[in-house]
Protein backbone atom coordinates (compact mmCIF):
# COMPACT_ATOMS: atom_id res chain seq x y z
CA UNK A 1 0.00 0.00 0.00
CA UNK A 2 0.81 3.52 -0.71
CA UNK A 3 0.70 5.88 1.81
CA UNK A 4 0.79 8.73 -0.27
CA UNK A 5 -2.20 7.49 -2.04
CA UNK A 6 -4.09 8.45 1.42
CA UNK A 7 -6.33 11.58 1.92
CA UNK A 8 -4.49 13.97 4.36
CA UNK A 9 -1.59 11.70 4.69
CA UNK A 10 0.68 14.42 5.10
CA UNK A 11 -1.18 15.92 7.85
CA UNK A 12 -1.13 12.43 9.71
CA UNK A 13 2.76 11.90 8.80
CA UNK A 14 3.48 14.98 10.75
CA UNK A 15 1.54 13.84 14.21
CA UNK A 16 2.87 10.31 13.87
CA UNK A 17 6.62 11.87 13.54
CA UNK A 18 5.60 14.02 16.47
CA UNK A 19 4.00 11.19 18.85
CA UNK A 20 6.26 9.83 22.35
CA UNK A 21 5.51 6.76 21.02
CA UNK A 22 7.21 4.43 18.63
CA UNK A 23 5.23 3.87 15.22
CA UNK A 24 6.22 1.56 13.12
CA UNK A 25 3.50 0.62 9.80
CA UNK A 26 3.79 -2.49 7.35
CA UNK A 27 1.73 -2.96 4.48
CA UNK A 28 -0.82 -5.66 3.56
CA UNK A 29 2.28 -7.49 2.22
CA UNK A 30 4.05 -7.13 5.53
CA UNK A 31 6.66 -4.28 3.72
CA UNK A 32 7.76 -1.23 6.54
CA UNK A 33 6.72 1.19 4.81
CA UNK A 34 7.21 4.04 7.98
CA UNK A 35 8.90 4.13 11.20
CA UNK A 36 8.67 7.75 13.43
CA UNK A 37 12.30 9.25 15.09
CA UNK A 38 10.55 7.45 18.35
CA UNK A 39 11.20 4.00 16.84
CA UNK A 40 14.74 4.87 15.78
CA UNK A 41 15.44 5.46 19.06
CA UNK A 42 13.49 3.20 20.99
CA UNK A 43 15.23 0.14 18.93
CA UNK A 44 18.34 2.02 18.25
CA UNK A 45 17.81 1.75 14.38
CA UNK A 46 17.78 3.61 11.16
CA UNK A 47 14.32 4.30 9.41
CA UNK A 48 16.01 4.20 5.99
CA UNK A 49 17.39 0.39 6.81
CA UNK A 50 14.21 -0.34 7.22
CA UNK A 51 11.76 0.96 5.09
CA UNK A 52 10.74 -1.27 2.07
CA UNK A 53 11.66 -4.02 4.02
CA UNK A 54 9.79 -7.37 5.38
CA UNK A 55 8.61 -7.16 8.96
CA UNK A 56 9.09 -10.71 9.65
CA UNK A 57 12.95 -10.18 8.39
CA UNK A 58 13.45 -7.56 10.65
CA UNK A 59 13.42 -9.88 13.71
CA UNK A 60 15.30 -13.33 15.18
CA UNK A 61 13.80 -16.55 13.47
CA UNK A 62 11.91 -17.17 16.84
CA UNK A 63 10.59 -13.78 16.97
CA UNK A 64 9.63 -14.08 13.76
CA UNK A 65 7.53 -16.81 13.94
CA UNK A 66 5.71 -15.66 16.86
CA UNK A 67 5.17 -12.90 14.49
CA UNK A 68 3.91 -14.42 11.38
CA UNK A 69 1.48 -16.04 13.57
CA UNK A 70 -0.07 -13.26 14.85
CA UNK A 71 -0.39 -11.35 11.30
CA UNK A 72 -1.91 -14.07 9.69
CA UNK A 73 -4.34 -13.99 12.55
CA UNK A 74 -4.80 -10.44 11.75
CA UNK A 75 -5.12 -10.65 8.14
CA UNK A 76 -7.84 -13.27 9.03
CA UNK A 77 -9.89 -11.40 11.18
CA UNK A 78 -9.13 -13.79 14.30
CA UNK A 79 -7.23 -11.33 16.39
CA UNK A 80 -8.24 -7.58 17.05
CA UNK A 81 -4.98 -6.61 18.91
CA UNK A 82 -2.13 -7.94 20.58
CA UNK A 83 0.43 -6.47 23.33
CA UNK A 84 3.64 -8.02 24.22
CA UNK A 85 6.60 -6.46 26.50
CA UNK A 86 10.06 -6.59 25.07
CA UNK A 87 13.29 -5.74 26.63
CA UNK A 88 16.05 -3.65 24.55
CA UNK A 89 19.12 -1.75 26.68
CA UNK A 90 18.13 -1.73 30.08
CA UNK A 91 14.36 -0.56 29.14
CA UNK A 92 10.86 -1.92 29.16
CA UNK A 93 8.61 -1.30 26.26
CA UNK A 94 5.28 -2.29 25.63
CA UNK A 95 4.41 -3.33 22.00
CA UNK A 96 0.85 -3.13 20.91
CA UNK A 97 0.20 -4.48 17.52
CA UNK A 98 -3.43 -4.01 15.02
CA UNK A 99 -4.74 -4.78 12.28
CA UNK A 100 -5.49 -1.64 10.68
CA UNK A 101 -8.55 -2.26 7.48
CA UNK A 102 -10.34 0.31 5.15
CA UNK A 103 -13.88 1.52 4.90
CA UNK A 104 -14.86 -1.75 3.39
CA UNK A 105 -13.30 -4.10 6.09
CA UNK A 106 -10.11 -5.24 4.23
CA UNK A 107 -7.17 -5.61 5.76
CA UNK A 108 -4.72 -3.17 4.62
CA UNK A 109 -1.71 -3.69 7.06
CA UNK A 110 -0.69 -3.34 10.65
CA UNK A 111 0.07 -0.50 13.24
CA UNK A 112 3.28 -1.67 16.12
CA UNK A 113 2.74 1.07 19.27
CA UNK A 114 5.83 1.28 20.85
CA UNK A 115 5.61 2.62 25.12
CA UNK A 116 8.34 2.81 27.43
CA UNK A 117 7.07 1.64 30.43
CA UNK A 118 10.37 1.08 32.06
CA UNK A 119 9.60 3.41 35.53
CA UNK A 120 6.02 1.34 35.35
CA UNK A 121 8.08 -2.22 35.08
CA UNK A 122 10.63 -0.99 37.95
CA UNK A 123 7.67 0.36 40.00
CA UNK A 124 6.33 -2.86 40.08
CA UNK A 125 9.07 -5.04 40.76
CA UNK A 126 10.13 -2.43 43.94
CA UNK A 127 6.66 -3.51 44.73
CA UNK A 128 7.06 -6.68 44.46
CA UNK A 129 10.34 -6.35 46.41
CA UNK A 130 9.12 -4.43 49.50
CA UNK A 131 6.01 -7.22 49.55
CA UNK A 132 8.64 -9.76 49.52
CA UNK A 133 10.45 -8.85 52.00
CA UNK A 134 7.31 -7.44 54.50
CA UNK A 135 6.35 -11.16 54.15
CA UNK A 136 9.69 -12.29 54.91
CA UNK A 137 9.98 -10.39 57.93
CA UNK A 138 6.58 -11.19 59.01
CA UNK A 139 6.28 -15.37 58.00
CA UNK A 140 9.68 -16.55 56.75
CA UNK A 141 12.11 -14.93 60.16
CA UNK A 142 13.68 -13.10 57.56
CA UNK A 143 14.74 -15.40 54.84
CA UNK A 144 15.35 -14.35 51.56
CA UNK A 145 15.38 -16.23 48.03
CA UNK A 146 13.50 -16.87 45.28
CA UNK A 147 15.34 -19.88 43.78
CA UNK A 148 13.11 -23.16 42.75
CA UNK A 149 14.63 -24.43 45.89
CA UNK A 150 13.83 -21.72 48.47
CA UNK A 151 10.53 -21.39 46.85
CA UNK A 152 9.78 -25.29 47.57
CA UNK A 153 11.27 -24.65 51.44
CA UNK A 154 8.81 -21.41 51.90
CA UNK A 155 5.85 -23.86 50.39
CA UNK A 156 6.65 -26.60 52.68
CA UNK A 157 6.71 -24.36 55.57
CA UNK A 158 3.36 -22.53 54.83
CA UNK A 159 1.82 -26.14 54.54
CA UNK A 160 3.44 -27.61 57.79
CA UNK A 161 3.46 -24.78 60.22
CA UNK A 162 -0.35 -25.17 61.43
CA UNK A 163 0.73 -28.94 62.65
CA UNK A 164 2.42 -30.30 65.59
CA UNK A 165 4.16 -32.76 63.46
CA UNK A 166 8.06 -32.93 64.50
CA UNK A 167 10.03 -31.36 61.38
CA UNK A 168 13.98 -32.44 60.90
CA UNK A 169 15.76 -29.64 58.53
CA UNK A 170 18.89 -30.83 57.21
CA UNK A 171 22.20 -28.89 55.55
CA UNK A 172 25.29 -27.64 55.33
CA UNK A 173 26.31 -25.06 58.49
CA UNK A 174 25.75 -21.40 57.83
CA UNK A 175 22.76 -22.28 55.30
CA UNK A 176 19.57 -20.94 57.51
CA UNK A 177 18.71 -24.00 59.39
CA UNK A 178 17.94 -22.03 62.09
CA UNK A 179 15.73 -19.47 60.00
CA UNK A 180 13.75 -22.48 59.03
CA UNK A 181 12.57 -23.31 62.47
CA UNK A 182 11.48 -20.20 63.25
CA UNK A 183 9.66 -19.65 60.45
CA UNK A 184 7.83 -22.67 61.38
CA UNK A 185 7.08 -21.39 64.96
CA UNK A 186 6.44 -17.99 63.72
CA UNK A 187 3.72 -19.19 60.96
CA UNK A 188 2.43 -21.78 63.54
CA UNK A 189 -0.64 -21.54 66.51
CA UNK A 190 2.24 -21.35 69.00
CA UNK A 191 3.48 -18.23 68.00
CA UNK A 192 3.05 -16.80 70.53
CA UNK A 193 4.02 -18.87 72.89
CA UNK A 194 8.28 -20.01 73.51
CA UNK A 195 10.79 -20.77 70.85
CA UNK A 196 13.42 -22.20 72.44
CA UNK A 197 16.90 -22.74 71.53
CA UNK A 198 19.88 -24.90 71.98
CA UNK A 199 23.09 -25.81 70.20
CA UNK A 200 23.07 -29.91 70.94
CA UNK A 201 27.26 -29.28 70.17
CA UNK A 202 27.56 -26.85 72.09
CA UNK A 203 27.70 -28.41 75.46
CA UNK A 204 29.58 -30.71 77.72
CA UNK A 205 27.95 -34.07 77.49
CA UNK A 206 27.78 -34.22 81.41
CA UNK A 207 25.54 -30.99 81.21
CA UNK A 208 23.32 -31.71 78.28
CA UNK A 209 20.73 -33.64 80.09
CA UNK A 210 20.57 -31.05 82.60
CA UNK A 211 20.44 -28.31 80.26
CA UNK A 212 17.39 -30.28 78.23
CA UNK A 213 15.55 -32.35 80.70
CA UNK A 214 16.54 -29.88 83.86
CA UNK A 215 17.77 -31.14 87.41
CA UNK A 216 16.20 -31.14 91.12
CA UNK A 217 18.51 -29.62 93.65
CA UNK A 218 21.49 -31.40 95.06
CA UNK A 219 21.41 -33.39 91.78
CA UNK A 220 25.06 -32.83 90.98
CA UNK A 221 27.59 -30.67 92.55
CA UNK A 222 26.99 -26.69 92.02
CA UNK A 223 23.04 -27.61 91.30
CA UNK A 224 22.32 -25.42 94.59
CA UNK A 225 18.26 -25.32 93.05
CA UNK A 226 15.95 -26.67 91.23
CA UNK A 227 16.00 -25.65 87.72
CA UNK A 228 13.08 -26.08 84.64
CA UNK A 229 15.18 -27.83 81.61
CA UNK A 230 14.27 -26.50 77.95
CA UNK A 231 11.72 -28.47 77.39
CA UNK A 232 9.77 -27.23 80.40
CA UNK A 233 10.93 -23.64 79.25
CA UNK A 234 9.26 -24.63 75.91
CA UNK A 235 6.22 -25.54 76.90
CA UNK A 236 2.87 -25.03 74.41
CA UNK A 237 5.71 -23.55 72.24
CA UNK A 238 8.51 -24.72 70.42
CA UNK A 239 12.09 -26.00 71.19
CA UNK A 240 14.51 -26.16 68.05
CA UNK A 241 17.63 -29.25 68.73
CA UNK A 242 20.66 -27.35 66.55
CA UNK A 243 23.09 -30.01 65.66
CA UNK A 244 21.25 -32.99 66.91
CA UNK A 245 23.60 -35.33 65.31
CA UNK A 246 26.25 -34.36 67.96
CA UNK A 247 23.84 -35.14 70.89
CA UNK A 248 25.29 -37.76 73.50
CA UNK A 249 23.68 -41.34 73.13
CA UNK A 250 22.61 -41.51 76.94
CA UNK A 251 20.77 -38.18 75.80
CA UNK A 252 19.63 -39.46 72.85
CA UNK A 253 17.84 -42.46 74.43
CA UNK A 254 15.78 -39.82 77.58
CA UNK A 255 15.24 -37.79 73.90
CA UNK A 256 13.04 -40.88 72.61
CA UNK A 257 10.93 -41.20 75.46
CA UNK A 258 9.73 -37.15 75.50
CA UNK A 259 9.36 -37.68 71.61
CA UNK A 260 7.16 -40.89 72.03
CA UNK A 261 5.30 -39.57 75.32
CA UNK A 262 5.93 -35.69 75.84
CA UNK A 263 7.37 -36.79 79.45
CA UNK A 264 10.50 -35.29 80.63
CA UNK A 265 12.46 -36.01 84.27
CA UNK A 266 14.73 -33.73 85.91
CA UNK A 267 18.11 -34.95 86.45
CA UNK A 268 18.21 -36.13 90.03
CA UNK A 269 14.22 -36.35 90.48
CA UNK A 270 11.37 -39.13 89.97
CA UNK A 271 8.54 -36.92 88.63
CA UNK A 272 6.93 -37.32 85.54
CA UNK A 273 6.42 -33.95 83.80
CA UNK A 274 4.45 -33.72 80.92
CA UNK A 275 5.24 -31.22 78.37
CA UNK A 276 3.47 -29.73 75.24
CA UNK A 277 5.78 -28.94 72.63
CA UNK A 278 6.98 -29.14 69.15
CA UNK A 279 10.24 -30.38 68.29
CA UNK A 280 12.22 -29.44 64.95
CA UNK A 281 15.49 -30.67 65.45
CA UNK A 282 18.31 -30.06 62.94
CA UNK A 283 21.85 -31.21 62.11
CA UNK A 284 24.50 -30.67 59.05
CA UNK A 285 25.90 -34.63 59.66
CA UNK A 286 24.21 -37.48 57.68
CA UNK A 287 22.43 -39.41 60.47
CA UNK A 288 22.20 -42.52 58.29
CA UNK A 289 26.35 -42.40 58.55
CA UNK A 290 26.21 -41.84 61.82
CA UNK A 291 23.45 -44.90 62.75
CA UNK A 292 25.99 -46.75 60.49
CA UNK A 293 28.77 -45.76 62.53
CA UNK A 294 26.96 -46.36 65.90
CA UNK A 295 27.02 -42.66 67.16
CA UNK A 296 23.18 -42.09 66.21
CA UNK A 297 20.01 -44.25 67.36
CA UNK A 298 18.26 -45.08 64.36
CA UNK A 299 14.91 -45.12 66.03
CA UNK A 300 15.31 -41.69 67.49
CA UNK A 301 16.06 -41.20 63.55
CA UNK A 302 12.82 -42.13 62.36
CA UNK A 303 11.01 -40.64 65.54
CA UNK A 304 12.38 -37.24 63.67
CA UNK A 305 12.32 -37.47 60.68
CA UNK A 306 8.49 -37.18 60.49
CA UNK A 307 8.57 -33.90 57.69
CA UNK A 308 12.44 -33.45 56.34
CA UNK A 309 13.54 -30.09 55.01
CA UNK A 310 16.50 -29.97 53.24
CA UNK A 311 18.07 -26.54 53.16
CA UNK A 312 20.63 -26.45 49.93
CA UNK A 313 23.96 -25.04 50.13
CA UNK A 314 24.29 -22.08 48.61
CA UNK A 315 26.62 -22.77 45.76
CA UNK A 316 23.29 -24.99 44.20
CA UNK A 317 20.98 -22.05 44.84
CA UNK A 318 22.75 -18.82 42.60
CA UNK A 319 19.98 -16.97 42.19
CA UNK A 320 19.40 -16.30 45.61
CA UNK A 321 23.24 -14.91 45.81
CA UNK A 322 22.66 -11.33 44.50
CA UNK A 323 19.33 -10.61 46.58
CA UNK A 324 20.92 -11.94 49.77
CA UNK A 325 23.91 -9.93 49.13
CA UNK A 326 21.93 -6.33 48.21
CA UNK A 327 20.06 -7.66 51.79
CA UNK A 328 23.00 -7.73 53.83
CA UNK A 329 25.19 -4.75 51.41
CA UNK A 330 22.10 -2.18 52.58
CA UNK A 331 21.87 -3.53 56.20
CA UNK A 332 25.56 -3.05 56.78
CA UNK A 333 25.65 0.15 54.89
CA UNK A 334 22.89 1.56 57.64
CA UNK A 335 25.24 0.58 60.30
CA UNK A 336 28.22 1.66 59.22
CA UNK A 337 26.08 5.18 58.19
CA UNK A 338 26.91 4.69 54.55
CA UNK A 339 24.57 5.04 51.14
CA UNK A 340 25.51 2.30 48.71
CA UNK A 341 23.85 2.33 45.30
CA UNK A 342 22.78 -1.15 43.58
CA UNK A 343 25.64 -3.71 43.14
CA UNK A 344 27.26 -3.47 39.79
CA UNK A 345 27.20 -6.09 37.02
CA UNK A 346 30.46 -7.18 37.50
CA UNK A 347 30.08 -7.53 40.88
CA UNK A 348 27.34 -9.57 41.05
CA UNK A 349 28.72 -11.82 38.53
CA UNK A 350 32.33 -11.94 40.40
CA UNK A 351 29.78 -12.82 43.75
CA UNK A 352 27.64 -15.72 41.37
CA UNK A 353 31.03 -17.29 40.50
CA UNK A 354 32.26 -18.35 44.06
CA UNK A 355 31.39 -21.39 45.72
CA UNK A 356 30.74 -20.26 49.00
CA UNK A 357 31.89 -23.04 51.57
CA UNK A 358 30.51 -21.05 54.47
CA UNK A 359 27.54 -20.82 52.80
CA UNK A 360 25.41 -17.49 53.80
CA UNK A 361 27.22 -17.20 56.81
CA UNK A 362 30.03 -16.55 54.45
CA UNK A 363 28.43 -13.95 52.08
CA UNK A 364 27.26 -12.21 55.37
CA UNK A 365 30.61 -11.45 56.84
CA UNK A 366 31.91 -11.04 52.84
CA UNK A 367 29.89 -8.31 52.38
CA UNK A 368 30.39 -6.83 55.70
CA UNK A 369 33.97 -6.70 55.23
CA UNK A 370 32.97 -5.09 51.51
CA UNK A 371 31.16 -2.41 53.00
CA UNK A 372 33.17 -1.72 55.32
CA UNK A 373 36.57 -1.14 52.49
CA UNK A 374 34.17 0.58 50.06
CA UNK A 375 35.92 3.99 49.52
CA UNK A 376 32.57 5.25 47.42
CA UNK A 377 28.44 4.51 47.21
CA UNK A 378 29.45 1.64 44.88
CA UNK A 379 31.21 -1.61 45.49
CA UNK A 380 33.18 -2.14 43.34
CA UNK A 381 35.99 -5.79 42.64
CA UNK A 382 38.26 -4.24 44.68
CA UNK A 383 36.42 -4.32 47.90
CA UNK A 384 35.73 -8.17 47.54
CA UNK A 385 38.08 -10.42 48.86
CA UNK A 386 40.69 -11.54 46.57
CA UNK A 387 39.49 -15.16 46.36
CA UNK A 388 36.06 -13.87 45.04
CA UNK A 389 37.56 -11.69 42.56
CA UNK A 390 40.18 -14.11 41.16
CA UNK A 391 37.02 -16.70 41.19
CA UNK A 392 35.67 -15.00 38.24
CA UNK A 393 36.83 -11.48 37.42
CA UNK A 394 34.96 -11.00 34.56
CA UNK A 395 32.19 -12.54 32.22
CA UNK A 396 34.10 -14.25 29.37
CA UNK A 397 33.06 -13.13 25.94
CA UNK A 398 31.42 -16.07 24.68
CA UNK A 399 29.37 -16.09 28.20
CA UNK A 400 27.66 -12.62 27.14
CA UNK A 401 26.87 -13.40 23.44
CA UNK A 402 25.88 -17.23 24.61
CA UNK A 403 23.27 -15.11 26.92
CA UNK A 404 21.61 -13.78 23.46
CA UNK A 405 22.21 -16.65 21.28
CA UNK A 406 19.68 -15.52 18.46
CA UNK A 407 20.25 -11.88 18.60
CA UNK A 408 22.09 -10.44 15.26
CA UNK A 409 25.67 -9.19 15.58
CA UNK A 410 25.60 -5.59 16.30
CA UNK A 411 23.07 -6.43 19.20
CA UNK A 412 25.57 -9.26 21.01
CA UNK A 413 28.55 -6.02 19.80
CA UNK A 414 26.84 -3.82 22.05
CA UNK A 415 25.71 -6.21 25.28
CA UNK A 416 29.67 -7.35 24.98
CA UNK A 417 30.83 -3.86 25.36
CA UNK A 418 28.44 -2.47 27.31
CA UNK A 419 30.02 -5.76 29.71
CA UNK A 420 33.29 -4.32 29.38
CA UNK A 421 32.66 -0.94 30.54
CA UNK A 422 30.41 -2.24 33.42
CA UNK A 423 33.48 -4.59 34.56
CA UNK A 424 36.23 -1.09 34.36
CA UNK A 425 33.54 0.72 35.96
CA UNK A 426 33.65 -1.64 38.73
CA UNK A 427 37.70 -1.60 38.76
CA UNK A 428 37.54 1.80 38.88
CA UNK A 429 34.96 2.22 41.91
CA UNK A 430 33.03 4.01 39.59
CA UNK A 431 35.89 6.76 38.65
CA UNK A 432 35.18 7.58 35.22
CA UNK A 433 38.26 9.22 33.84
CA UNK A 434 40.13 6.17 35.37
CA UNK A 435 37.37 3.90 33.46
CA UNK A 436 38.16 5.56 30.57
CA UNK A 437 41.22 5.21 30.57
CA UNK A 438 41.74 1.95 30.83
CA UNK A 439 39.03 1.58 28.24
CA UNK A 440 41.29 3.52 25.95
CA UNK A 441 38.34 5.93 25.36
CA UNK A 442 37.78 9.80 26.44
CA UNK A 443 35.61 10.45 29.48
CA UNK A 444 33.10 12.46 27.14
CA UNK A 445 32.61 8.72 25.55
CA UNK A 446 32.02 6.78 28.12
CA UNK A 447 29.43 9.53 29.60
CA UNK A 448 27.83 8.96 26.38
CA UNK A 449 27.60 5.19 26.58
CA UNK A 450 26.51 5.28 29.80
CA UNK A 451 23.64 7.61 29.06
CA UNK A 452 22.50 5.10 26.38
CA UNK A 453 22.25 2.23 28.47
CA UNK A 454 20.59 4.45 31.58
Amino acid sequence: MDLSAVPGVDMFRVMLEKMGEGIVFADESDQICFVNAAAEAIRDIKADDYLGRNLLESHPPRAAERLGVMLNKFKAGELSSSVRTIHIHDHYFENSYYPIRDENAEYVGTLMVSRDVTEKKQLKEQNQQLLQKLTADDTTAGMIGTSPQMTKIFATIAATAQLGSTVLITGESGTGKELVAAALHAQSPRCSRPFVKINCAALPENLIEAELFGHEKGAFTGADRARAGKFEQADHGTIFLDEIGDMPLPAQIKLLRVLQERIVERVGGNKEIRVNVRIIAATNRNLQHEIAAGRFREDLFYRLHVIPIHVPPLRERSADIVPLAEHFMHKFARQMDKKMRPIPSAVQRALQAYSYPGNIRELQNLMERSVALCSSDLLSLEALPQEIVASNLSTPCSAVIDSVPNAPLAEKMKLLERSLIEDELALAQGRKGVAAQRLGISRKTLWDKMAKWQ
